[in-house]
């Protein structure tokens, strides 16, 4: 498959516009552009700073804002059930948000500047960020990994819970940093809703057998596999200059995707993005700041 990512997204936003009323379907998108479809939305936002949701909103938005803007008597149930809506208010909704004016305010009084202004994400992607532009990206092999995990999939601001229940189970069942490599397999990212993320520990075969009887059977907690295979990997640390973890970890996959990939030859894999965090437990003396390490891991074929 062709890497240069704005080719790879041409058939599916072709796709896009000529179906624009019918159900958005990821997977069917991923398959027109030839990508694995657990990296189509990192893909999509990393090009467009949209959600691929949003992106089809907003593309219905402009649709309808044409139709009104230019006095065609149309009535906005036509308009929601053309642009394949459920309600007229849903339609209403989402067009409010996207444009920034009512459908009846933007008829009477359309604001132009701000309609042209809202197209530019349909027409190019977005320029690189230079802080990146120097990132040290290795190729590395990883054996296969079993890990006891907790999902999350659900606002990004719950998050926090997830996490504390995760530590609790370790601290209840000693699995600790010392046992296993810790993990996070990203399914979706923080911008999108709702937010999927695997959080997980790696269990050796002693740990295994020990945990069998009981604490792999509590609730919430399963087993997942990380499959052997090649990443490309990208080192991020925290420092005096750099002290979010997050916005590094944002800016990091952002250059993969976005900058790193479309120049290389190589296939994404269709497993998931993944973190691994490197100083989980680590302890530091009263007043000094904790310095956060995380690899990031892009499957390749």
């Amino acid at each position: 498959m062709s890497h240069k990512l704005d080719q790879a997204f041409e058939k599916a936003l072709a796709y896009i516009d000529s179906n624009i009323a019918a159900p958005l379907n990821i997977d069917n998108l991923a398959r027109i552009a030839d990508l694995p479809a657990c990296h189509f939305q990192h893909l999509f936002y990393s090009l467009y700073r949209l959600s691929i949701e949003e992106y089809v909103e907003l593309l219905k938005s402009l649709q309808a804002a044409h139709q009104l803007g230019f006095g065609e008597q149309i009535s906005l149930e036509t308009l929601a059930t053309n642009l394949g809506y459920n309600n007229e208010t849903d339609f209403v909704d989402s067009f409010t948000h996207s444009i920034g004016q009512s459908p009846q305010s933007f008829r009477q009084a359309p604001d132009w500047n701000n309609f042209f202004s809202k197209q530019q994400p349909l027409k190019s992607f977005e320029s690189p960020q230079d802080g990146m532009l120097t990132a040290n990206v290795e190729i590395v092999s990883m054996d296969s990994l079993t890990l006891a995990s907790v999902t999350h999939n659900g606002p990004a601001k719950a998050i926090p819970k997830t996490i504390e229940r995760f530590i609790q189970w370790r601290q209840q069942n000693e699995v600790g940093p010392n046992v296993g490599r810790t993990f996070n397999l990203v399914h979706s990212l923080p911008q999108t809703q709702p937010y999927h993320i695997d959080i997980g520990v790696e269990l050796d075969e002693a740990t295994q057998s020990r945990l069998a009887s009981t604490g792999l059977t509590q609730e919430g907690i399963e087993t997942k596999i990380i499959v052997a295979g090649r990443y490309a990997k990208l080192s991020v640390t925290t420092d005096k200059q750099n002290s979010n973890i997050n916005a590094l970890l944002h800016a990091g996959v952002d250059y993969l995707y976005r900058i790193w990939l479309n120049e290389q030859l190589y296939s994404l894999r269709n497993s998931p993005l993944m973190f691994e965090r490197l100083n989980v437990g680590q302890v530091v003396e009263p007043g000094t700041e904790l310095q956060q390490s995380v690899d990031i891991f892009l499957p390749l074929q």
